[in-house]
């Protein structure tokens, strides 16, 4: 491909969104079930919330709705399957409490061998109530491999008094095997090939009920379009989405105070009605359905609710219809569209360079595709959102694949980019430099950064032994090995003098560790040096020793230059030149590595320190401690742990004035190849002879550099 074209950041943006599209409608299969129950959830939350209010209730239910159980009780008592001459008391105390529906769902379509003569009484109930409405199955049966559509029907003598009669076929997803919708009304062609239209029960039990209430004959209007169903003239019920012919069930989760699983809806145990056990009024006017609730009765269905007995699929059917709270898909194409537009927004700013753009964006395109836009669909409308999990996944997607074409197509330039700059900084520091995640400050900044300085001893003795072209070898054999550790616990190397270094810590990255770091650096450095002193023993017989200086504190970090012609990043302030001084000191007390109150201060549980002494350099006028690294904390040697422990007791006591037995101390330790107490020996004698002023503040002045 044209190299142009690669770096071109629209015909990119526009490549990459059409290449996750696609991709996001081939997967758009095995997200289906994801995005069902998440809606599912999604309408239990929201009905749940609603619900907290008790003063809306009747805004979701609609309490014109009663179920008539058959419970545990009803069950222990009067059997089942239950006569038909048990029925005869149900029906005539509901119209004596002036229910307005009753529906059954027992089919009743065989004959009662043992007592025919109840089946009449039956018929006759139902005749002179009136209000009774039966079911028709509709059942799929396969004949010689062909599948067709049976009517299972009530007997005759039941069905020709009934005020009307449905179907019950639910809408199980055959994805996600949960019921969601209902269709209501189906053609369907009988054996004889002859077809027919059948409502489906809630559309019976609403047209009976409004025909009974206005007085007006509902029951055979039939009427839709592309988006709605009609009930009568005046009254629609929206399809789920446009030329669809299927209505969204508004399922009523259970309130968070019922006190049983069946209070959603009023509902009364079959047997209180039978033996009469109810109030005169509680059936005025009502809806009542006549069903089977009891346990080992597994007439149930998965719905959002989860699991819900039949009956309850029923009454939300009828309840979504009474309060008219209709739940419909957002536009399809619309969606597909947001989604599109969603890609083409993350990938275009994914592919800046700025950290700050990447950022932003992200945060703000996650805020108003997956959070404002959702949340006010499915709070201020009636609105589902058809791939809501491909909104969240198309966001993954353009991060994902755009950086990785970003990484592809920069990462040429960058790895060159980033070899130089590694001969300067440690790669660490030039990755994090690449990186976009931050700015470098070509101006002056001021901030806290550990500062290192080292230096051979006796280097210029040293060098005589050497030939000039083997001094240089010497020296970037020693340089190399050093700089190495340096670089790898990303120092930056500020710059060489002879056989001198100068680093700094977190110069570039706004890490605040580099105490230890440099601590754990500058024991890297020892231990690497004495291994080079055996090898350099053997080729030259001669070893060297370095001193190390390490201080923490802030210091002005900037970039010196003369404009086109050179530049220099350094740092300098009062605490560059402490640093310098402590690696100094180290010759003073015979030490290797010094180190600052500060760095002690910070690490002091990590690693070893002995306590030097508390010192005032030159053209400074506070005192600062100073302490000698050993090293990691509880891998000092014995021998070296007492040492140090003899030591500072010495210095106690010397602090105390009690010179004589410092002394005694200090000779002791010299004895064991301790080079530090030396210098407090030569003052306890000073003192000894001369004793120090009342006002001696402890502190030693040093007065070369």
């Amino acid at each position: 491909m044209n190299n142009k074209l690669l770096h071109n950041r629209v015909f990119l943006t526009v490549s990459i969104s059409l290449f996750i599209f696609l991709l996001l409608l081939v997967l758009s299969s095995p997200f289906y079930v994801i995005n069902e129950k998440i809606k599912s959830f999604i309408i239990k939350t929201k009905n749940e919330i609603y619900l907290l209010d008790t003063t809306k209730v009747n805004k979701l239910i609609n309490n014109d709705i009663v179920v008539i159980n058959f419970d545990e009780k009803t069950l222990d008592k009067l059997w089942f399957p239950i006569s038909r001459r048990d029925y005869k008391p149900i029906i005539e105390n509901l119209n004596n409490a002036w229910a307005e529906i009753i529906a059954f769902d027992i089919i009743f379509a065989n004959n009662n061998n043992l007592d025919i003569e109840w089946d009449d009484i039956f018929a006759k109930s139902i005749k002179d109530a009136w209000n009774v409405i039966l079911w028709w199955a509709i059942i799929s049966k396969t004949f010689s491999g062909q599948t067709i559509w049976v009517i299972e029907k009530p007997l005759d003598k039941f069905l020709t008094w009934a005020l009307a009669f449905w179907y019950y076929q639910p809408n199980v997803d055959m994805k996600s095997n949960v019921v969601t919708s209902f269709r209501p009304s189906a053609k369907i062609y009988d054996v004889n090939k002859n077809l027919s239209t059948y409502n489906h029960f809630g559309i019976s039990i609403l047209k009976a009920y409004y025909s009974k209430i206005y007085e007006k004959n509902y029951l055979n209007y039939e009427n839709s379009d592309k988006d709605f169903y009609y009930l009568r003239s005046d009254y629609r019920v929206p399809f789920l989405l446009s030329n669809s012919n299927d209505i969204l069930i508004n399922f009523v989760p259970l309130p968070v105070w019922a006190e049983n699983k069946y209070s959603k809806f009023i509902s009364y145990s079959f047997l209180d009605v039978y033996e009469n056990k109810i109030d005169p009024n509680a059936f005025d006017w009502k809806i009542v359905l006549v069903w089977a609730t009891a346990k080992w009765i597994k007439d149930i269905f998965t719905t959002p609710n989860w699991i819900e007995y039949w009956v309850y699929v029923l009454s939300n059917i009828v309840n979504t219809m009474l309060t008219k709270n209709y739940l419909l898909y957002l536009d399809k194409n619309l969606e597909l569209f947001l989604i599109f537009s969603l890609i083409l927004l993350s990938v275009y700013f994914n592919l800046s360079r700025s950290w700050y753009v990447l950022v932003f964006s992200n945060i703000s395109i996650s805020i108003i595709f997956l959070v404002i836009f959702p949340i006010s669909v499915l709070i201020f409308t009636s609105y589902l959102l058809n791939h809501l999990f491909e909104l969240f996944f198309a966001l993954i997607l353009s991060l994902t694949i755009s950086n990785m074409v970003k990484y592809i197509t920069e990462n040429k330039n960058k790895n060159k980019l980033n070899k130089a700059l590694s001969e300067y900084v440690s790669k660490a520091i030039a990755d994090e430099i690449l990186s976009n995640s931050w700015k470098i400050n070509l101006d002056w900044e001021r901030k806290k950064l550990a500062i290192y300085f080292s230096d051979i001893e006796w280097f210029t003795t040293i060098s005589e032994k050497f030939e000039p072209e083997f001094l240089v070898w010497f020296l970037r054999d020693y340089l190399s090995e050093m700089s190495d550790i340096i670089m790898d616990s990303n120092w930056f190397i500020n710059k060489y003098e002879g056989d001198a270094i100068m680093a700094l810590w977190w110069a570039f990255t706004p890490y605040d560790n580099s105490s230890y770091y440099s601590c754990l650096s500058a024991l890297k450095q020892q231990k690497r040096l004495s291994e080079l002193n055996e090898i350099w023993w053997k080729k030259w017989f001669s070893t060297i020793k370095v001193r190390i200086g390490l201080h923490v504190w802030e210091a002005i970090v900037w970039n010196i230059w003369s404009t086109w012609r050179k530049m220099e990043f350094t740092a300098l302030w009062d605490s560059v030149n402490l640093a310098s001084r402590l690696e100094w000191v180290n010759k003073f007390y015979g030490t290797y590595i010094c180190v600052s109150e500060s760095i002690y201060e910070e690490v002091k549980d990590l690693f070893e320190f002995r306590y030097l002494d508390k010192i005032r350099v030159k053209w400074k006028n506070k005192p600062v401690k100073i302490y000698e690294l050993l090293w990691l904390k509880n891998e000092v040697s014995d021998e070296r742990l007492e040492i140090k422990n003899q030591f500072e007791k010495a210095v106690k006591l010397y602090l105390k004035r009690d010179f004589l037995w410092a002394k005694k101390i200090f000779e002791k330790l010299i004895k064991q190849w301790d080079n530090a107490p030396q210098i407090y020996l030569d003052m306890c004698e000073i003192y000894m002879k001369t004793p120090p002023s009342d006002d001696w503040d402890w502190v030693s002045t040093m007065s070369w550099k």
